[in-house]
């Protein structure tokens, strides 16, 4: 568990050091940390629940004492695709970010506690932007995360493109789930952040002071992050478009690798059917045969088998069927 008071940016591991009726806090922990801190924040009972448990539903809750939102993030490692669960609280006083794994996402997002940029002389704004933060950088990874997907698709693609072997097919079909997989990931994501958006506003706009203010803040860092999701999700079509197409070129390549043995099929069975038909006169076991006496039969029944085969690789190599 990580805790960092705004108030006296200071960081400490320790939830007993925390005044969540006074203080300005982001807390990064696991979903089994909560139990330490649920009740002083007044954690819904089936929102405790959700967190303990993973779910690949993207929810967002707009309770009285805070927002809750949880998403999915993925990770791309060597084609094959992980799935985590980020669950995110939003308060007036307090963010809490709950981290399953510590990986590359853990250490991108506990960095934020030693940031300075969101410091603002109110505290509540410092957490929005901090929660604006939160989410920039979980759509960075996925931006980076597709952009290995769509490495692996062009790698593909060249290979398919080189040769064709009976393995290609397992890894399209492979890198085509992880594709969709990221698709069905990011979706969601297009219509809560609008739900964010708007009921977020409404959460803010109840506190008296500052009310107004927070509000028009919270709008202007969400609406930025809507359009970061629209090219996020619009990148992830367009990956899942690509490694479709594997498909097609795949299936093109097998084609005309069938067409190729066929043409060399038909250029054997071309040149060796005239040359059964002279054997096999020459085999018939007939007593009177003229060409059986001449001197040069030999010769020139080779000469005449050698010259099939030349006019009928020069007609099938003109016609381009070699």
């Amino acid at each position: 568990m990580h805790i960092l008071n705004l108030k006296t940016k200071q960081i400490s591991k320790n939830i007993n050091e925390v005044n969540f009726n006074e203080d300005y806090n982001f807390i990064v922990c696991n979903p089994w940390e909560l139990k330490f801190f649920k009740d002083k924040i007044n954690l819904d009972k089936s929102t405790y629940k959700d967190c303990l448990s993973f779910d690949d539903q993207v929810k967002v809750d707009i309770l009285d004492e805070y927002i809750y939102f949880t998403l999915d993030n993925f990770h791309i490692e060597d084609g094959t695709l992980t799935l985590e669960e980020i669950n995110i609280f939003l308060s007036e006083k307090y963010i809490i970010l709950i981290l399953r794994k510590k990986n590359s996402i853990f250490e991108k997002l506990k960095s934020l506690i030693n940031e300075t940029f969101y410091y603002k002389s109110n505290l509540t704004l410092s957490l929005l932007i901090l929660y604006s933060s939160i989410l920039r950088i979980i759509i960075r990874n996925q931006f980076e995360n597709l952009e290995k997907v769509e490495e692996i698709i062009l790698q593909l693609e060249d290979q398919i493109i080189n040769d064709v072997d009976d393995r290609m097919s397992a890894k399209i079909s492979s890198i085509r789930g992880v594709s969709r997989t990221c698709v069905k990931v990011i979706r969601p994501l297009t219509y809560y952040i609008d739900t964010l958006l708007k009921d977020g506003m409404e959460f803010f706009a109840k506190y008296h002071n500052h009310g107004l203010y927070l509000e028009e803040e919270y709008r202007k860092l969400l609406e930025g992050l809507d359009l970061s999701i629209d090219k996020l999700y619009n990148f992830s079509l367009s990956t899942r478009e690509s490694s479709d197409k594997l498909l097609d070129i795949y299936s093109s390549m097998v084609s005309e690798k069938t067409n190729n043995l066929i043409n060399k099929l038909t250029f054997f069975t071309g040149t060796a059917v005239p040359i059964s038909i002279i054997t096999g006169i020459y085999g018939m076991n007939f007593k009177y045969m003229p060409e059986l006496n001449y001197v040069y039969s030999y010769p020139i029944i080779i000469f005449i088998i050698v010259s099939i085969m030349v006019v009928a690789f020069i007609m099938f190599k003109k016609n381009k069927f070699l």
